[in-house]
């Protein structure tokens, strides 16, 4: 990469962290099929903190992990384990049990129906299931609040268990599906999530270092002079910091609930 390349980006992070309006901190690489060939960061980790920003600082990565959930649905896709097109009860029998929601009654009672067809996991892949979560949708979040249908945030099973909003394939909505697409490749497989994230695509793929919920938050509280092991750069092994008891596995960061899923935190 070129220097003028190199000081023009550094530019532009420098730019957008001293701007207003700005962000806190911003990290940014450039990489080909064999390396990383530009790595930069600027701004701080934490606006309360000192500490900078680095291109070693860990992240957690939220929705981003519905793109690893997809990978692993369609590494089962090409292995002829998984017909996107057929029923996803095949596979996941609790997401047949999910009927629509056409509003409430007089005694605010959800008003449910079967749905007109079966979802598909082509359907949640693209987010046409007719699945939302509760904090962007005001039917999911009155069931949270008058009938206690549990968040998303809670990491549950039963979270997932929300009535669909639309008939399946009729719209998008964005919500929930990833983590069913989750369910289904754990009941493929026969494994954790986190599992089958580590050993058929992190491990493949050179990516070594993973963090679990509780890990994830010690380490937002290490300064950045904590040194990164010499064999992965831009990784931070936290040998420091007690695992969390369920272990919900990413990249460089964790499988959020709201991401892919509560399947890989202990849902039951």
């Amino acid at each position: 990469m070129s220097t003028n390349f190199s000081a023009a980006a550094d530019a532009i992070l420098d730019g957008v962290v001293t701007s207003n309006p700005r962000i806190p901190g911003v990290v940014a690489m450039v990489t080909d099929r064999h390396r990383n060939i530009y790595e930069g960061a600027a701004g701080k980790r934490r606006l309360d903190q000192p500490s900078d920003m680095t291109t070693d600082s860990v992240f957690a990565i939220f929705s981003t992990t519905k793109a690893i959930t997809g990978t692993a649905v369609l590494q089962l896709v090409e292995e002829g384990k998984l017909d996107l097109d057929a029923p996803a009860r095949t596979y996941a029998p609790d997401i047949g049990k999910l009927q629509v929601i056409e509003g409430f009654d007089d005694k605010g009672e959800p008003r449910l129906r079967p749905p007109k067809r079966d979802i598909t996991t082509r359907m949640l892949m693209v987010h046409s299931a007719g699945l939302s979560y509760d904090f962007i949708n005001h039917t999911y979040n009155r069931l949270a609040q008058e009938k206690g249908q549990p968040s998303v945030i809670t990491a549950s099973k039963a979270s997932l268990m929300t009535p669909l909003l639309f008939d399946p394939g009729e719209r998008w909505e964005y919500g929930t599906n990833m983590d069913w697409c989750g369910q289904i490749v754990e009941a493929i497989t026969g494994r954790r999530l986190g599992e089958v994230f580590k050993t058929r695509i992190f491990e493949p793929l050179g990516i070594w270092t993973r963090r679990s919920i509780s890990s994830m938050r010690c380490a937002a509280s290490l300064p950045a002079s904590t040194p990164a092991t010499p064999t992965v750069r831009s990784r931070r092994w936290i040998s420091n910091c007690r695992p969390s008891p369920k272990s919900t596995w990413a990249a460089t960061g964790f499988t959020g609930p709201s991401a892919t899923t509560c399947a890989s935190s202990g849902c039951g």
